[in-house]
C-alpha cells in the first residue's frame, strides 16, 4: 500500500469517526457519595441533619378589605379554610385598601375576589364575590387539586 492509499483511508476514517466520536455523550466523572440527609458540618464536626424540604401547596388568595359585607363573609370562609386544610392549601388575604398596588397587579376591579394557584404558581382560577367554603373546596377538585379529608375540629 502506497504512503497516498494509507493517507487517504486515515483522512477518510478521521472524517468518519470523529464526528460520531464527538456525538457520544462524555462519561460523569466519578463522584463521592453524598449523604442528602446530612450538611457537612465545619471542620470535622458531626453532621447536621438537613432541614426538610418545603412542600409547595396550591394557594387560596381573597383580595378585599376588612370593613365590607361580603368581605367579611370571606374571612370566616378563609378561617374555616385553614383550619381544615392547614397541611394542604396555603390561605392568604391581600386587604386591597392596604396593598392597592398589589391587588392593580392581579387586576382586581371588584372585591372580595378569589385567586386560585397552582403548587407552581400560575393562576388556574379566579371568582369575584361571595364564595362558600364547600364551593371552595369543589372548584379546587374541578381543577385537578383533591384536598384530603378535613381535620376533626378541636
Amino acid at each position: 500500500m502506497s504512503a497516498k492509499s494509507v493517507a487517504a483511508i486515515l483522512i477518510v476514517g478521521a472524517v468518519v469517526l470523529v464526528p460520531l466520536w464527538l456525538k457520544q455523550p462524555s462519561a460523569p466523572a466519578a463522584a463521592a457519595p453524598v449523604n442528602v440527609a446530612t450538611k457537612l458540618a465545619p471542620a470535622g464536626g458531626p453532621a447536621a441533619p438537613l432541614a426538610p424540604v418545603p412542600r409547595v401547596l396550591p394557594r387560596f388568595v381573597d383580595v378585599g378589605t376588612t370593613s365590607c359585607a361580603p368581605c367579611k363573609v370571606m374571612m370566616g370562609v378563609l378561617a374555616e379554610l385553614e383550619s381544615r386544610y392547614p397541611d394542604s392549601l396555603k390561605v392568604e388575604f391581600i386587604n386591597s385598601h392596604d396593598n392597592p398596588d398589589i391587588a392593580e397587579k392581579l387586576n382586581i376591579t371588584a372585591i372580595p375576589s378569589q385567586l386560585f394557584y397552582a403548587p407552581g404558581g400560575q393562576e388556574l382560577f379566579r371568582h369575584t364575590g361571595v364564595m362558600r367554603t364547600d364551593a371552595v373546596v369543589a372548584k379546587w377538585k374541578e381543577l385537578g387539586v383533591i384536598l384530603p379529608e378535613p381535620k376533626a375540629a378541636p
